[in-house]
């Protein structure tokens, strides 16, 4: 009992390697929780890159650009370089 618990560990402890088989995930996770005695429901363990996050709202294009664009001149005004006067929009 103990090779599979310790073999459920190594799996559970790396996740990153077993992306493609689910399942051994699972059980391993189920190994562990049953080597402690606790009751496992599989259908509330789900991997964290599964979850569906909200995606970031686009800004405009042009708001991008002027963002960069202070943002680099600040960089550089910071390191001492000569830039050039601004130019009117």
């Amino acid at each position: 009992m103990q090779d599979i618990t310790n073999t459920a560990r190594q799996i559970v402890g790396h996740p990153q390697d077993h992306l493609d088989d689910t399942a051994l995930f699972t059980a391993a996770w189920a190994t562990l929780k049953a080597a402690r005695g606790q009751r496992f429901d599989p259908a509330r363990l789900r991997a964290a890159h599964l979850y569906e996050r909200p995606t970031p709202p686009l800004e405009p294009l042009e708001q991008t650009l002027d963002r960069i664009a202070r943002k680099t001149r600040s960089i550089a005004e910071a390191k001492g370089y000569r830039l050039p006067a601004k130019r009117a929009a």
